[in-house]
């Protein structure tokens, strides 16, 4: 197999992999109308729930960054697959609250791998100017999971039932494992791409620093349309779980083409000599201010015009999301990427639980205005962060 076509192949699985790990994790928030009645989980239950996920899930990067560090790809990301699939199965024994929210925490440890794991792979892959692409295209799997949720998981439930779509989107996962360990190999040409190999250093200084701040202030306007825009269409816009699975995953397409389109984009000014600064940060101000139309959602007019705003807002997501990521390649090593990666989502995931338990008893008592309007700015806020705390990144540090 040629060194172009291992490229592919291993950005293909790990695309697969992020879908598989967010229908894993949108399947409860798909099927939550259907809980409310069946469980009895009210919002604010809704609201703790995740938050624990988004705790487990902080915790689980920061030990599965340097466990892939040190294991490798291939290894560290079997280990984490394996978990999160059989925790997902699980989702389907619950009979409450309580056994929800312990098994969002197993899934949350689990998942956390994905990133780390997957972006080290790039890192040591692919080289300078094609890797906010192919991190583009690694981390668009989230919104092809996020398209593909909602009419997967309420086809299951309403023709099986909910438990059995929980155990076959967890099947989904340990399928891929054997895919994974069929094709993926740690990379020979490793050298090719990066220089000689070199030992496992933990990444630090202020530019670590920044980029956590950075994803804890923006990674959260994802992680709230991702938990709760189901909800938010089924509650204030009428939507049956039919018509969420039908309308559910639109704006999850813009996000994944904001990937592609703000990956190519800054790829290409890289590959016109600008600075990895220039290339990568005015892409995401044009992602940040595209986020901005989260504060339209509430007064729009009609449901469609609702999802019109909704679906710019995450497109500019996606613009921001994959030059983040490839910002952590320009930056840091191939050997401490994974740590890298697993730190500053670490921080996005602490802003994230803090996010979503807010919205928990916010949507509760006053309902999705102002937590529409905090989408909508928080990026604008995290661009501050960029700009003056990561600094400038050089073309001879990538």
């Amino acid at each position: 197999m040629t060194l172009e076509r291992q490229r592919w192949t291993i950005l293909a699985l790990l695309c697969v992999s992020t879908a598989i790990n967010y229908i894993d994790r949108q399947a409860l928030s798909v099927l939550l109308p259907t809980l409310r009645s069946e469980l009895g989980i009210s919002s604010v239950q809704y609201g703790t729930i995740t938050t624990a996920f988004m705790l487990a899930y902080t915790a689980g990067q920061m030990a599965a960054g340097p466990m892939i560090d040190r294991l490798g790809t291939r290894a560290g990301f079997s280990i984490a697959i394996s978990v999160w699939s059989v925790a997902a199965m699980a989702h389907a024994f619950a009979r409450g609250a309580a056994s929800i929210t312990f098994l969002r925490v197993l899934l949350g440890i689990g998942e956390a791998g994905n990133w780390p794991a997957g972006g080290k792979a790039i890192a040591e892959w692919f080289p300078k100017e094609r890797r906010a692409f192919a991190m583009g295209v690694f981390d668009g799997g989230s919104a092809a999971g996020a398209i593909l949720a909602p009419p997967l998981v309420a086809m299951l439930a309403l023709k099986f039932g909910w438990r059995a779509a929980f155990v076959v989107t967890g099947v989904i996962g340990l399928l891929w494992l054997a895919a994974w360990l069929r094709f993926y190999h740690n990379p020979a040409p490793l050298q090719a791409v990066s220089g000689a190999r070199k030992r496992f250093s933990w990444p630090r200084g202020r530019r670590l620093w920044g980029l956590m701040v950075t994803r804890m202030i923006a990674t959260p306007v994802w992680w709230f349309y991702v938990f709760w825009l189901p909800d938010y269409l089924g509650k204030d816009r009428g939507f049956t779980l039919a018509e969420i699975g039908m309308f559910g995953w639109i704006p999850f397409l813009t996000v994944d083409i904001g990937k592609l389109t703000g990956g190519a984009l800054s790829d290409y000014f890289l590959r016109r000599n600008w600075t990895p600064t220039l290339a990568r940060k005015s892409v995401m101000a044009c992602g940040a201010l595209a986020m901005a139309g989260g504060v339209q959602v509430v007064g729009a007019g009609n449901a469609a015009a609702a999802i019109a705003w909704v679906s710019l807002a995450t497109f500019g997501f996606g613009m921001w999301s994959a030059n983040i990521l490839a910002l952590h390649a320009d930056i840091f090593p191939s050997e401490s990427m994974a740590t890298a990666v697993g730190w500053t989502g670490t921080a996005a995931s602490l802003g994230g639980a803090g996010f979503t338990f807010a919205a928990g008893w916010l949507v509760e008592r006053q309902g999705y205005a102002p937590i529409f309007w905090a989408a909508g700015t928080a990026a604008l806020v995290a661009l501050l962060s960029l700009i003056f705390l990561v600094g400038r990144v050089e073309k001879h540090e990538v």
